[in-house]
């Protein structure tokens, strides 16, 4: 009995790690690709300017 427990609190536990890690990287490429939006942006705005004056 003293396994089974063991067991399910090693299981919670690598799920709670395994979900953290997915968390992570998931935020990381959705702020990766904000950050290239903008960078693009930022882009079209500058040659907008150049191109008005």
């Amino acid at each position: 009995m003293e396994a089974v427990a063991f067991l399910f609190g090693f299981v919670i536990y690598f799920g709670m790690i395994v979900f953290m890690l997915w968390f992570a990287i998931s935020l990381i490429k959705t702020l990766k690709e904000k950050n290239q939006i903008l960078k693009e942006i930022a882009r079209n705005l500058e040659n907008r300017g150049k191109e008005e004056i």
